[in-house]
């Protein structure tokens, strides 16, 4: 967010454009000036096309977490797509709701773009239905010579949005296919292990996008892979911090010392020293985390004693990620089985 500058504010929504996806942008444009013919004008309406699409995208997400309740403030766009900084309601239906609302809204371009291709051109194979070549109609039967400028842009919107769409439809975590499945999983599992099992596959998908962006030499898939990976590391990382605030690094619950695991009555045997040296570092280690949540709470009753005074666009968007990620913590820790 450090790297981002402001463009504007619309439906009470920041629209924040990281430094980086300007300068992919620059080299995009850079490298049409050598394509034949309209290179450069081309590249230009495709990018518009696609910043565009992207962009309404993130505003579907914003519209679906409030019709849930939840707040939505900032957009960034970047140069591996958009991140629409969204807090729902804690429950499932709620991030259900939120997640699928972007994908509704590639979902409505296609078929509005469809249904213009058909009605001109009066063939369905007009429109690129394959997915592998979503640029590529399936025949250009009803295509008119004097309007293939037109109807070839209609083709590259509707290519857009469905490339959009199937790419975030993968059940990869944290496309919103991946959220979608932690969504549907949640009620039956739990908001941890549902969290934990969707990051999980999307840490195997991060890998073979990686693979193929390698193979490929696609380096904005490379980049998606990197980022896919450390999101879902991060999310793993969250989840067993919180997990380990209440038991042991193994997952349960030392409260009543380390010879209750095997539940036999010697309960008043000496530890040994290696059990007391256990002991003693987890006990250090329950007491730095103890103290990391007293800083953490501290810090957000300052928050949010400014949100109350000032408001909330008083608040930094470091100060407003913070916020985010300390509510999202709560809550997961609130619902944990």
């Amino acid at each position: 967010m450090n790297w981002s500058f402001g463009i504007g504010r619309l439906f009470r929504i920041d629209l924040r454009v990281h430094v980086l996806f300007v300068l992919g942008a620059v080299v995009v444009l850079a490298r049409s000036l050598s394509a034949e013919g309209g290179g450069l004008s081309d590249a230009t309406i495709q990018l518009a096309l696609l910043f565009l699409i992207v962009l309404i995208h993130e505003f579907g997400h914003c519209f679906g977490c409030r019709s849930t309740g939840g707040e939505a403030n900032e957009i960034l766009m970047w140069p591996l797509g958009g991140l629409a900084y969204v807090v729902p309601p804690h429950k499932w239906r709620a991030h259900l709701v939120t997640t699928l609302a972007g994908p509704a809204v590639n979902v409505g371009f296609c078929l509005l773009t469809a249904a213009v291709l058909v009605l001109w051109t009066s063939s369905l194979a007009s429109v690129p239905w394959n997915p592998l070549h979503p640029f590529r109609p399936l025949a250009f039967e009803g295509f008119s010579p004097s309007a293939w400028s037109a109807q070839s842009w209609l083709v590259t919107f509707f290519g857009l949005n469905y490339m959009i769409l199937l790419f975030n439809l993968l059940p990869v975590y944290p496309l919103d296919g991946g959220r979608a499945l932690q969504n549907l999983l949640w009620p039956r599992m739990g908001f941890s292990r549902s969290t934990k099992l969707a990051s999980g596959i999307g840490m195997v998908g991060a890998v073979v996008f990686g693979l193929v962006g390698l193979l490929m030499e696609e380096y904005l898939l490379l980049g998606i892979a990197i980022f896919g990976y450390m999101t879902c590391w991060q999310q793993r990382q969250q989840l067993k911090m919180m997990g380990e605030m209440e038991t042991g690094p193994f997952g349960y619950d030392f409260s009543q010392g380390y010879t209750s695991l095997d539940g036999s009555d010697e309960s008043t045997r000496s530890p040994g020293y290696l059990e007391r040296r256990r002991a003693k570092k987890e006990a250090s280690q329950r007491e730095a985390k103890r103290r990391e949540l007293e800083q953490r709470s501290d810090r957000l009753d300052q928050l949010l004693t400014k949100v109350r005074e000032d408001g909330l666009g008083s608040l930094t968007s470091k100060e407003r990620r913070f916020l985010q990620e300390e509510t999202a913590r709560r809550q997961a820790a609130d619902t944990r089985p």
